[in-house]
């Protein structure tokens, strides 16, 4: 006798299908109810992925190394802009170009300012070096980020941005937030048991240019930015002749390149005083390989050390 072929169950099929479309309709809610948000600096979008985790697309548009005193979206970067819920800046006049991108938006998505709400300090007018003209004596220090204390208070910010944004995972955005304030504290605790070991009087940071303000006030050292606050500044003989007075005045011990920084300027100061040259620094945001806010710190922190506390 011969077998009759095995015919599937038509139940069984139409289960099967059903089942698979209902995970298909899963799969695209999940991807629907994440929220795409733009970011114009670096460490603003670690701390957005840190917040917004698997509930927030995120696209920075600047990438490892860029300048943000330079930096301006371009075509692409305007696409994406414009089909975000969320676009958030550094804030405190970094981003020069946002009165002009905010009209661009019209009704479509909405422009924070993440430093905006962050403690500030000013340029000092009384200061040893001599400023560029973006950011004159007396202007809000853009370089927020550098105060782990401000990071922490951004990540709430963000929290709560994203909450208004979006509602639904208002509790998610809240708990991730918490958690990463922990981390950033736990940041802090090392930082500052790390530093200990600098001698006081040692506690000078010279650096390719004005970005360490909010670094220095935290954690107690002077600032003496060699080249004022661009990395590419032109600096004048009498500019370069200030730093080296003011280099053997406080005694300093080692001047700080900064990375895709000019190295001129410096190179004629140490020639001149014959202060040793440190590790690079990260100023304005993240590097290659160093792309997240706690390791851009580490970074920093330990290349600092390294030089200054000596034997």
């Amino acid at each position: 006798m011969k077998t009759q072929p095995k015919i599937k169950s038509r139940g069984g099929l139409f289960l099967a299908l059903s089942f698979a479309l209902v995970l298909l309709a899963g799969g695209a809610g999940r991807a629907a109810a994440e929220m795409k948000v733009v970011t114009l600096h670096p460490m603003i979008t670690d701390l957005a992925r840190q917040v917004g985790g698997d509930d927030v697309q995120v696209t920075g548009l600047m990438k490892p190394g860029d300048d943000p005193h330079h930096f301006e979206p371009n075509s692409e970067g305007m696409s994406q802009i414009h089909s975000a819920r969320l676009v958030l800046a550094s804030g405190k006049g970094l981003e020069p170009y946002l009165s002009k991108l905010n009209d661009s938006l019209g009704t479509g998505g909405e422009i924070v300012e993440v430093g905006r709400l962050v403690p500030s300090i000013k340029i000092e007018a009384d200061a040893v070096f001599v400023c560029c003209p973006a950011h004159s004596a007396g202007a809000l220090d853009p370089h927020w980020w550098h105060s782990i204390k401000n990071m922490e208070r951004a990540a709430g910010i963000v929290a709560d941005e994203f909450a208004k944004a979006d509602p639904s995972h208002a509790g998610a955005y809240a708990a991730r937030a918490k958690a990463y304030k922990s981390r950033l504290s736990d940041l802090y605790i090392w930082a500052k048991k790390e530093i200990s070991r600098i001698p006081r009087n040692d506690r000078e940071l010279a650096t390719s240019h004005a970005a360490f303000g909010y670094f220095c006030k935290e954690f107690g050292f002077k600032s003496v930015p060699v080249q004022g606050l661009g990395r590419e500044s032109e600096v004048s003989s009498q500019y370069l002749e200030e730093t080296a007075n003011a280099i053997r005045k406080y005694e300093i011990k080692a001047v700080f390149p900064e990375r895709l920084a000019n190295p001129k300027p410096l190179e004629t100061v140490t020639r001149t005083t014959g202060v040793r040259v440190a590790e690079p620094l990260i100023a304005d945001g993240s590097a290659a390989g160093v792309e997240t806010y706690e390791a851009f710190m580490r970074h920093n922190v330990s290349v600092i050390v390294d030089a200054l506390a000596g034997s």
